[in-house]
């Protein structure tokens, strides 16, 4: 129960099976069909948010974790189509791909060079991208006044984090540091942000190591962790605790049950620390408004997710 009001969506209709492209049930009669793709997919807390938002609006619809692995992508959005889903999220590793596979692209999309939202209309895939929105949103929420990010450092430059980034030249920030595993990947990022930031602001690329760290953390307000670090149980901290210090604000763009390694531990040190249930809430609403063309009910979706996720909303 949840204001007095059971919680039907979380009783039925929302199951932890994952599926595959060829193993979706038949489509119920009547119902638009959704889903969330990815790898790995079973985490994903979409199913439960999203149904609550058709179900306030009084649609019927479905909507699957559906697994797709790295490099399989271009080979299962047939399969997707011939299963007739109506559309979907999409998730780690697939928003760069599903840019390249969507046949129509709003403006959101070409701005991320990102799919993370497909609704096929006639037949054609079209692509957008509620990351960068959804993010926007989430902070807004949290932080009040955060935007435009002082001296921000991104941790991670693929999915998410590029979109992150390819959205701060709209709004701007003091100073932008990028820094990934595979150093090539940033330099081409912040190669590909240069023209749109002038002189606006400075952009530095440095390589994954504690020393550089160190420097970095010492001289940020804002770090983005939009790596899958943290995800597994097992993984270990994207940074060193050490390094952790207030006033610095840590924002976890992954999220699970409960709160993320990286969060738990930067709130320890001091620090004001979120993960990316918020920006999840705000994108899945995003999403879900531009598949019914109407407004999404944000404090459902909001109630539901935060329970399924453990959290008070």
């Amino acid at each position: 129960m949840l204001g007095g009001k059971a919680f039907r969506w979380l009783n039925g209709g929302v199951t932890n099976e994952v599926y595959t492209p060829t193993t979706l049930p038949p489509k119920k009669r009547g119902a638009m069909r959704y889903g969330v793709i990815g790898s790995p997919v079973a985490h994903s807390l979409s199913p439960v948010m999203q149904l609550a938002g058709w179900s306030e609006l009084g649609v019927q619809a479905e909507y699957f974790r559906i697994e797709i692995p790295a490099g399989g992508l271009e080979s299962a959005v047939p399969l997707l189509l011939q299963a007739g889903l109506d559309g979907w999220n999409c998730t780690l590793p697939h928003k760069g791909e599903m840019f390249r596979l969507s046949e129509v692209h709003s403006p959101s999309a070409l701005q991320a060079q990102s799919v993370n939202t497909v609704q096929v209309v006639q037949g054609k895939i079209h692509g957008s991208s509620t990351d960068a929105e959804g993010w926007s949103r989430a902070l807004r929420e949290i932080w009040p006044n955060s935007l435009p990010p002082k001296r921000t450092l991104l941790l991670g430059c693929g999915g998410v984090g590029q979109t992150i980034a390819r959205f701060l030249p709209s709004i701007g920030c003091s100073s932008l540091t990028l820094i990934n595993r595979d150093p090539q990947r940033a330099e081409k990022l912040h190669h590909e942000l240069s023209p749109l930031v002038g002189n606006r602001f400075p952009i530095h690329v440095l390589d994954w190591n504690r020393p550089n760290l160190s420097v970095a953390l010492s001289e940020t307000d804002l770090l983005i962790q939009a790596t899958s670090l943290g995800l597994k149980e097992e993984d270990p901290l994207p940074v060193p605790k050490e390094l952790l210090h207030p006033p610095l604000r840590v924002y976890d763009t992954i999220y699970r049950k409960g709160e993320t390694l990286l969060v738990r531990v930067a709130r320890g040190r001091g620090c004001e620390a979120e993960d990316g249930l918020g920006m999840l809430l705000h994108q899945g609403a995003l999403s879900l408004e531009i598949w019914s063309g109407k407004p999404a009910p944000l404090t459902t979706m909001r109630q539901a997710l935060y329970q399924a996720a453990g959290r008070e909303t």
